[in-house]
Parts: C-alpha cells; structure tokens; sequence
C-alpha cells in the first residue's frame, strides 16, 4: 500500500516514511537528495506554464474569470449545460508558515477541512537527526548551506482550480519594510500524475510581489529563509479543494533539496 496522505501522516510524516524507506530499499539504505534549480522571478515571462506574478490579488478572482476554476467533470458522454459546474468558486484565508527548528510547517486555514496542517520540509538532510529546537541540526550541516536549505519530501497539486499565495506579514528581526521574498517548488500541469523530481524547478518571488499558479500544477505551499521565522499568507484556491499528493520518499527515495538563499 501507498502511503496515505492523513492528517495525522500530514503533521507526521517522518516516522511513517523512514518505516516504509528502509522497508522497500533495505535497513542500511540512505534517503537521495535531488538539488533542485531555482529561477529568481523578475516577470511572468520567468513563470511560463506555471503561472503569473501577482502585484494585487484583486488581479485573479473566479468573479472576473480571471481566476482559474475547473468544470465539474461528466461520468458520461452528456456534457454539462452551459454556465454550470464551475460555480462553487473560490475559498480565501491565510496560509501560515513557520521554522522550529529543522521543522518547517504550515496550517491553510482557507480551507474546510482537519487536513491542513502539514510538515512542508525539513531544514536538514538527514531526517532521523532533524530537531525541534534551535538552530536545528541542518544549521551545521555544509551540505545545508549551514541552515539556508529546505528539504521537501511531497508535492501535491489541485485539479479543480488554481491557487494564489500573497505575503502579508513576517515574524523577523530583520528589515523587511518593502516585502518578503518567498519561494515556491513547481512542476507544470501538462505532466500530470506521471510526475519525477527533475520536472520540479523553483522559484524566488520578489518582495511585494505573491505568485498565482494554475489548475493542476504540482506545488505544496509556499517556503522562507529560515531568518524570517514564520510568516502569513493571503491564499484564494477553489472552492472545491481536491488535492493529490506524491511523496519522494515514498515513490523515489528521495527529498528535494531548494536552496533558500536569496
């Protein structure tokens, strides 16, 4: 059996995943790591097939149709009357994000569901020694730019409608007057479920700016230097929140390394 994307697997993954690691790849086996490029935004010609950088979030709304949402799909050959199966239309709310130690998690709190709240990664390359206190054991690791890397061990994507993610504060003793950069981790929609880890990139959006992606493209939630601390979100996805995951430990024994360093 696959592993199961529960709330509980979720928050927890860790545990689950070594089990089933060393289960299928032998006791002594170690967890690959996959370094992933990433693309410094600066236009939407940089989020090509991905999506667009956002100034305002009132630039994608389903009102305007400028927001991506999906028709219900037919079980049969009669298709859907004109003007329907689209209409559950968006949800909106914060996605909040913080570092304890090598653990960095999230809570969408858009949604209408108990399962969203999520372990987004790990900040160092050898799960069995991340920590929860400060710094973390990825903080002395060269091979983590010494606390600059985020290790990302699923992706998922929404096949029902696009997703936006806008920055609204940030918890940090530095100067962040003009706006936080962020970082998101993409693979374009027209793979579909036959996903691999070389298809994923990332991306540095600027500060001020938020990015928009579409239906279907493989994301998880958005990442920070672990020097800001934690920060909020505005997110608006569709309504719907159908959601389908892909673990790389799991499926390819391995975590994807993006290097958080701006």
């Amino acid at each position: 059996d696959s592993f199961e994307f529960t709330p509980d697997n979720f928050q927890n993954p860790l545990p689950h995943i070594l089990a089933r690691s060393r289960e299928k790849n032998g006791v002594d086996s170690a967890i690959n790591i996959i370094d992933i490029p990433v693309v410094k935004v600066s236009s939407n010609k940089d989020l090509e097939g991905y999506g667009f950088l956002v100034s305002d979030p009132s630039e994608y709304t389903a009102e305007d149709k400028t927001f991506e949402i999906k028709k219900w799909p037919v079980a049969g050959w009669r298709q859907l009357d004109p003007e329907t199966g689209d209409e559950a239309g968006t949800t909106e709310g914060t996605f909040e994000v913080h570092w304890a130690g090598d653990f960095y998690r999230g809570k969408n709190m858009a949604i209408n569901t108990v399962n969203n709240t999520y372990l987004d990664g790990i900040g160092c390359s050898d799960p069995e020694n991340a920590q929860e206190s400060e710094p973390g054991y990825g903080a002395g690791e060269e091979c983590s730019d010494f606390g600059n890397c985020i290790y990302l061990w699923m992706t998922d994507y929404h096949p029902d409608g696009g997703q936006m993610f806008f920055p609204l504060s940030v918890d940090s003793e530095q100067d962040v007057e003009q706006g936080m950069p962020f970082f998101v981790c993409l693979a374009k929609n027209t793979i579909g479920d036959d996903i691999t880890p070389q298809d994923m990139r990332g991306f540095c959006i600027p500060p001020g700016k938020g990015v928009y992606i579409h239906p279907g493209t493989w994301h998880n939630g958005f990442y920070i230097n672990k020097s800001y601390r934690s920060a909020t979100c505005f997110t608006r996805q569709g309504r719907v929140h159908a959601r389908v995951s892909c673990s790389w430990v799991e499926e390819f024994n391995c975590m994807l390394r993006l290097n958080l360093s701006e």
